[in-house]
Formats: C-alpha cells, structure tokens, sequence
C-alpha cells in the first residue's frame, strides 16, 4: 500500500534525544505476511500492529485514529501509488512507542480511509524511515527481526563503508544501483512487496540490456483507491543479466517487472540477499551481503503468470484476475473460483490464501471465469 504526499509534516518530541548519549541498541521481532513487515509497537497505551515502511509515509486508519484519540491538524489530500487522491487529514497522535526506549511523545500522521488490506492484515498503519530519523535503523529479513541503535551505529561499522546519500524530508532510501553498465536510483521499500520492479523511464534507458521473457496486461499495485482505482498498464516480465547492488553485491539472471510506475523499486524480498542499515542522523545507507559473491537470482525472481486478489463486490467477498503476463487463457477481471481444487469461497479473502495454495509449486490449476473452466497457470 503506497501512499505518497503533498506536503511536509512536522514532528516533535523524541524521547531519548534529551535523555541520553549513552549507546542502546534495542532488537524488534517482525513477521512477512502478504509481503508486508509486521511489527508490535504501542499508541497511547495501546498495543498495535505497524507495517514498516521504509518507502512510505507515517499513516493510520481512520477507525483507529478515533480510537486512539488522534487531534485533528489539518485538512490533507494524498496520492497512491495509482496518482488516485483521496481527501484526508493530518492528525496528531501520542505517546508513538517501539521497543524499550525508542518513540515520539507526539507525533503528526496521515489519516487515511478504512482500508480491508489493512483490516486483513492485523494492522492500524505504517511508519516509515522518518519514524527513525535521528537514530540508525538496521533490517535483518533473514533473522525476521530490525534494530534500532541511538545516538550512534552499532560498534564496528565504519563510516567510510556507507553510501552517503540523501534521505530528502520523507527519509526515502533512493540510492545508485548498477543494471549492467546503467547506473539507476532504486528506492530501497521495505513496504512493496517483490524482489526489483523498473520504473517505465529507467527501463527505456537499459531496454538494449534487457530480453523480454513474457509481455501482458493489467496492474502491479493496488492503491488506497483499491482495484477500481488502479492503474490498468502493460506488463513485461524481463530478465536483466547482471546488477550490481550496494556493498557489491551481484546478481545475476535478475527477473524484474515493469509497468505502470514511475520509480524503480527494491521490494522487502531483496533484504532476502543481505542486511539494510539507514543512518539517518548522518545521511548514510549500508548493504551488507549475507554471502560473498555472485548469486544467480532466476529461480527466485520467478513470478506466476497470472495475478489474483480479493475483493467484495455488492457485499460478497470474491476472488478474481488483475494482471496477465505471457500466454495465460485468462482475461483480467475473470472471477476465480478454485485453485488447485480448493473452493476460494471457503479461505480467508486474502491474497496470503492464494499464496498459500500456491506455495512449493511450479504450475497451477484454476477454475476461472463465467463457464467455470480449467486453466493451468505457472511460474515464469
């Protein structure tokens, strides 16, 4: 879920900034659901749920931002990932707290609309670097855990094996990555699900470097409008053969979609290759891969041919085809009534429960559209 926006927020009222210099660490536990890191932190005393964003903004739900007392600041309008805008507020919550030491007294926020992906997933909302900004943020997806450290990087970590870079007021990871010879700045998004999508401008500028592998139709991402708001684009699955990350890393035989976005995107399945660490006070980012070496990505990068999601529809919950890529039988839109002979009226309207179908497999069968008839779907 991106949300991006039109003006600067204001924040104040960091609680150990005043405290202490004294070094702390603190090591906050995360789960992966549909894609998204999930972790506990607490509002005004009460316990909750976050996504962390390190490609978004601060944001909560609107039935939560009652809940929790949140004051009203402002009128506001955002923008998703579609360019659809939805009339919103600013609002200030108190007492924002993760782990032992870290949080904001007060703290100003994005109110958005009521959102089911969000209900789905257990959570009130999303932080973003910015919630970090004057401490050093490091994310372990292979230990399923981030650290913060205050004031300063955990010991050993020099400053010279950073990458000076510049956050700008949204405390956005955007950084120079090698596609063959191309350099290219790659938003580093914990909160987009995937492994490297190419925005429509950058793979014009290394299309010569590229090989389509399978072109089709329909959309990448769902935005706050939902599927009726998103943007309905051309797809390409392409295989980039060498790219260079940070901390020289490189991989090869890279699977990248692209279509209908403008930023070229490291979604959270990249952290899969080594830790990210942000320095926020210093402005310096760090990659540390969890192997030497070249890593040929193929098999990983593998995506499925077709798209499926949940969605209600005159009060029923439905799945159905959002996105085709290569040759499929299906056209978008097709409700999907069973996969792999599980009856989707009988799972959880989740996106994770097709995942879960799906998961271990190579190919698929489907019951699909009006005529209820069989397809095969699979892995590219």
């Amino acid at each position: 879920m991106r949300y991006f926006l039109f003006a600067a927020l204001c924040f104040c009222g960091v609680w150990v900034s005043a405290q202490t210099r004294q070094q702390m660490n603190d090591t906050i536990p995360f789960e992966i659901v549909q894609g998204k890191l999930i972790f506990g932190a607490s509002i005004n005393g009460n316990p909750v749920k976050l996504i962390l964003d390190t490609g978004g903004q601060n944001i909560i739900v609107a039935d939560s931002a009652k809940k929790f007392e949140t004051e009203f600041v402002r009128n506001h309008t955002v923008a998703d990932v579609n360019d659809t805008r939805i009339e919103t507020w600013i609002g200030k919550v108190k007492n924002f707290k993760v782990g032992s030491f870290w949080g904001w007294g007060v703290k100003e926020v994005v109110v958005v609309p009521n959102n089911p992906f969000f209900r789905e997933l257990g959570v009130v909302g999303a932080v973003s670097g910015e919630m970090f900004r004057e401490a050093v943020l490091t994310i372990d997806r292979r230990a399923r855990h981030f650290v913060i450290s205050y004031p300063y990087r955990p010991s050993g970590i020099k400053r010279d094996a950073g990458l000076a870079v510049d956050f700008g007021t949204i405390y956005h990871p955007v950084v120079p990555v090698k596609f063959g010879e191309q350099e290219l700045n790659v938003l580093f998004d914990s909160g987009a699900s995937g492994f490297l999508s190419l925005g429509d401008g950058d793979y014009q500028k290394i299309k010569g470097e590229t090989r389509i592998e399978a072109e089709g139709y329909g959309l990448l991402f769902v935005g706050a409008a939902g599927i009726e708001g998103a943007l309905v684009d051309s797809i390409y699955k392409v295989n980039v053969p060498l790219v260079t990350l940070p901390g020289d890393k490189v991989l090869e035989n890279v699977g990248v979609l692209v279509g209908g976005h403008s930023t070229t995107i490291a979604g959270q399945q990249i952290l899969d290759m080594g830790r990210l660490m942000l320095d926020f006070p210093r402005r310096l980012f760090y990659f540390f891969p969890y192997e030497d070496g070249a890593t040929d990505v193929r098999e990983i990068t593998q995506t499925w041919n077709v798209k499926i999601l949940p969605m209600v529809e005159d009060g029923k919950g439905i799945f159905r085809v959002v996105a085709t890529v290569g040759e499929t039988g299906v056209e978008n839109r097709e409700r999907v009534w069973s996969v792999e002979g599980v009856d989707l009226s009988t799972v959880a309207l989740s996106e994770d429960s097709v995942v879960h179908i799906l998961e271990g497999k190579d190919s698929a069968v489907m019951t699909v559209g009006d005529d209820r008839r069989e397809v095969e779907i699979r892995k590219i």
